[in-house]
């Protein structure tokens, strides 16, 4: 009996020391997956960041101050990165929750730089197109003012030439 006794406090002490293992872990496992999941919504504002900037860029906005604030914040998520990599959460989460709001504020600026640009895109090509058109108008017309000065002129040598008879 005293054995069995024996046994079972020290199969109680096991699971007691494992439980307080399991416990000790648990946190540490739960704080890496609140890491990694900030760290995946910095880099995903990052990426819709540099989406909008491409596409103010296609449209041929000045995006140079926004290239400047997304590259501040893709070097915060790399530093992110690399600080989870080493296994530095506390400045893992820092360093993305500072870029998040970098990133949103690109994302945001973006937008307008966008259409200020494909507004003043729109305005030049219809610039260009009316200007062509008049441009087309005005050729045309000097045109036909030389053909008539020039067809007077050649009207008026033929009726002042006096007819020459070759005899053969």
């Amino acid at each position: 009996m005293v054995s069995r006794c024996k046994l079972s406090s020290v199969s109680l002490l096991a699971i007691l020391a494992l439980s307080i293992c399991f416990l000790n872990v648990y946190p540490a496992v739960a704080q890496a997956d609140q890491t990694a999941s900030k760290l995946q919504v910095a880099s995903s504002a990052v990426e819709h960041a540099f989406s909008a900037v491409l596409d103010a860029e296609k449209a041929g906005a000045n995006v140079t101050s926004l290239l400047d604030q997304y590259n501040g914040a893709a070097d915060l998520l790399a530093q992110a990165e690399n600080a989870y990599r080493t296994g530095d959460n506390h400045t893992a989460v820092n360093d993305a929750d500072a870029a998040l709001p970098i990133a949103q504020q690109v994302t945001t600026a973006a937008q307008p730089a966008q259409e200020s640009a494909s507004t003043s895109a729109q305005t030049a090509f219809w610039t260009t197109v009316a200007f062509t058109v008049e441009a087309a108008i005005v050729f045309v017309l000097v045109l036909f003012l030389v053909w008539r000065r020039f067809k007077r002129s050649y009207i008026n040598s033929l009726s002042d030439a006096k007819p020459e008879v070759n005899s053969q």
